[in-house]
């Protein structure tokens, strides 16, 4: 049966919804609720714990500019860690990449199994995460991380919002550990929210992450399912360069990609770290 759904992230001080035809799975796993509606404007939507998270209408925005921006800002990345993404949209488009190995570490198989049979248009009916170039590694990434220092030429962090069990992944330790995760010379990127109303997130992660030593900043994106205007990405490296794209090297870079995308090109990629002065103040801290 059709019904509505409102969102909880902002605790009823602002919040959106939508209309549903059905409802395709539910379940409560060890560490979420997990939902799957059918939407007529949106396609299908994945909720945990009250919160959209993706939807098929317009996930290609915020899964490629999560993805292709870090692994166009290096060299030739070719060991990806992706933390959490266990709808597979992340990892779908780092395999447009000449990349050798990718290991998604998701908490929760509930998350991994539901998206492979309900939302087969992020992983590609599957095929993403039985990709020979793919790792599934069910476990906690605090734990997976400690015995992989300085493998992984990219880190993408795709994450719930700061909330319940998720909170952990904005915290010190943990941004410390990717720290110890990466090579030499790699970058890291991270969803940070609707800086509107998340004001502080993305400023958060790029202080710690210069704490760390490494150089970061911030880009945005607006994906239409999130809320509250511009989206933000922290992006963090080893070489400034990741916050000071060049147009000519990401155009080298983009002609060694397998498909295509929707919504990221080079073009986008330097727009995407033009801030309005608003938001820049945010990001400062102010």
């Amino acid at each position: 049966m059709g019904g509505q759904f409102v969102e909880t992230l902002y605790s009823g001080k602002v919040f959106q919804g939508f209309e549903f035809n059905e409802i395709l799975f539910e379940a409560k796993t060890p560490y979420q609720a997990i939902s799957i509606y059918q939407t007529d404007m949106l396609g299908r939507v994945l909720v945990l714990d009250g919160v959209i998270q993706t939807t098929e209408a317009d996930e290609f925005i915020y899964h490629e500019m999560l993805t292709h921006i870090p692994l166009f800002s290096i060299d030739g990345p070719e060991r990806i860690l992706v933390v959490g993404g266990g709808d597979g949209g992340t990892v779908r488009e780092a395999l447009k990449h000449p990349v050798k190995q990718i290991d998604l570490v998701e908490i929760d198989q509930g998350v991994i199994d539901s998206c492979r049979t309900f939302m087969p248009t992020l992983n590609d009916a599957g095929k993403v995460f039985d990709d020979p170039r793919v790792n599934v590694v069910v476990q906690d990434a605090f734990e997976y991380m400690k015995n992989h220092r300085g493998e992984y030429d990219a880190i993408l962090i795709d994450s719930t919002d700061p909330i319940g069990m998720a909170e952990a992944l904005y915290s010190n330790k943990f941004y410390q550990l990717c720290f110890d995760s990466l090579s030499s010379g790699g970058v890291i990127s991270a969803q940070d929210g609707v800086v509107f109303f998340q004001r502080d997130e993305a400023a958060s992660t790029i202080s710690k992450f210069r704490e760390l030593g490494l150089f970061a900043g911030a880009y945005t994106a607006a994906v239409p399912t999130y809320y509250g205007g511009l989206m933000t990405f922290g992006i963090s490296g080893y070489n400034s360069c990741v916050l000071a794209p060049n147009h000519d090297v990401l155009e080298k870079r983009h002609a060694s990609l397998e498909g295509t995308t929707r919504h990221y090109s080079p073009k986008v990629h330097v727009a995407s770290f033009v801030m309005p002065p608003w938001i820049k103040s945010a990001l400062d801290g102010v």
